[in-house]
């Protein structure tokens, strides 16, 4: 029958043409939605093909969980300041771009994903930072080439300096490794340098919310810094403190116990003043005493002699 009629059914231009479409868009879904590593609400790393011929990254790589952390915790970046510039406003530190939770949660998925890509592939992710409230979500890729690292920040707090800074240097960003961000700065890093590194210490985490107004600033009384205990610090601990949030509050307490000594120092200093005054002020009075008895007898001598004659 049917099998001459059925052939020349399947062979129509316009069931070919379907076909074709559907296999079209079948690729291009596989092709956009990529290998998820992880996936949750907030979080998402993942595997994506890149379709320009002349990408061809080392994958599989297989870079430490150490390492990879390292390279995380290396990107530091400045609260408010200004694309290529290295140092904020005031002339202070660089700050780290992702907290010591974001590199918990980072480190091993970038590695396993490293490990598991393929030539065309890279490493993407989308990770709603917990450096604070209202951040921005970062998003980049990773992918080795030619030994080294290639780390891209797209959306999110921009790096601008790495440490080491002999480690790493910065490249203009490829389109497919930007993902689509316009003003997305890629990292070439040296991973075996960073390897023999030591791990970067722990600092303040920048934040892309609005920095609060100078006005308001000035306005406001500075708030009372409450005393911090080391019994305080091990209750946090085991509470829902980070250890950076630890960290920082060891560091408040120093910084806390530095001003005790140099207010107590001052308090001294005040109390010699005081004494040293009290005492030129009884030296004062006792000379001005002996000027007013020094007087009288004087006059007595005078009279004494005036009778005599």
């Amino acid at each position: 029958m049917n099998i001459h009629r059925l052939r020349t059914c399947l062979l129509s231009p316009v069931v070919q043409s379907l076909v074709g479409i559907t296999i079209i868009a079948f690729v291009t879904a596989g092709c956009a939605s990529g290998t998820k590593i992880t996936h949750n609400t907030k979080n998402n790393v993942f595997l994506e093909e890149v379709t320009d011929w002349s990408y061809e990254a080392s994958h599989p790589a297989v870079i430490d969980q150490m390492t990879i952390a390292k390279i995380i915790k290396g990107l530091y970046g400045n609260d408010g300041a200004s694309g290529s510039s290295r140092m904020s406003a005031g002339g202070s530190k660089p700050m780290r771009i992702f907290s010591d939770e974001d590199v918990e949660f980072l480190s091993p998925l970038l590695t396993q994903g490293l490990s598991a890509a393929k030539p065309e592939e890279l490493v993407g992710f989308r990770l709603s930072s917990s450096a604070g409230s209202g951040s921005e979500p970062t998003t980049g890729s990773i992918y080795v080439m030619n030994g080294s690292v290639y780390l891209t920040i797209g959306k999110g707090a921009k790096p601008t300096v790495f440490m080491p800074e002999s480690a790493a240097h910065t490249e203009p960003t490829p389109a497919y490794a930007a993902g689509g961000a316009h003003d997305a700065v890629t990292m070439v890093i040296d991973h075996n340098q960073v390897a023999k590194a030591s791990m970067p210490a722990p600092l303040a985490i920048v934040k892309t919310t609005p920095p609060t107004s100078t006005a308001t600033m000035t306005m406001a009384a500075p708030p009372r810094t409450p005393e911090i205990s080391d019994n305080m610090l091990q209750e946090s601990g085991e509470g829902t403190l980070t250890a950076q949030q630890l960290s920082e509050l060891k560091i408040a307490k120093d910084i806390l116990a530095k001003k005790e000594i140099e207010i107590s120092m001052l308090r001294k200093e005040a109390d010699w003043m005081k004494r040293e005054l009290r005492n030129r002020a009884e030296e004062m009075e006792a000379l001005r005493l002996t000027k007013v008895s020094a007087k009288p007898t004087a006059k007595k001598k005078q009279a004494q002699a005036a009778h005599s004659r």
